[in-house]
């Protein structure tokens, strides 16, 4: 139990860290550069990640059967996210609506696959 209020505590602290780094880099990029290079959208969904774990690893901790169901369900749901996140991608810079460079692309792309997966967690968490 002891175990489990240290990796909630750390997490927690990895989350805010991560929050204050992001929201520092998206501050400093726009006075410097008046636009988004990317992966400062990495560092806010790392802060995803760590909230995610925090809120989870009572359960996850366990890795028993339902704990596996949750990952695999999550993991499949998430293929179809990454799907319609590509379609709307496309459809938005194919008709011009936004201007993107490759880095903030796969910034985005990446920080939106990753944090879709563990608010999948959760929400399969809740489920079953």
């Amino acid at each position: 139990m002891n175990d489990v209020k240290t990796y909630r505590v750390f997490f927690i602290f990895s989350a805010i860290f991560f929050t204050i780094i992001g929201g520092g880099l998206i501050v400093l990029s726009i006075m410097v550069d008046y636009q988004l290079s990317g992966h400062e959208f990495l560092t806010l969904s790392m802060a995803v990640v760590c909230a995610v774990q925090a809120y989870l690893v009572p359960q996850f901790i366990i890795n028993d059967e339902r704990v596996k169901l949750i990952k695999q369900k999550a993991m499949f749901t998430g293929y179809f996210f990454i799907m319609g996140y590509s379609v709307i991608f496309m459809i938005l810079l194919n008709t011009g609506i936004i201007q993107l460079t490759a880095q903030q692309l796969l910034g985005i792309f990446t920080a939106l696959i990753v944090s879709t997966v563990f608010l999948l967690f959760v929400f399969f968490s809740k489920r079953y």
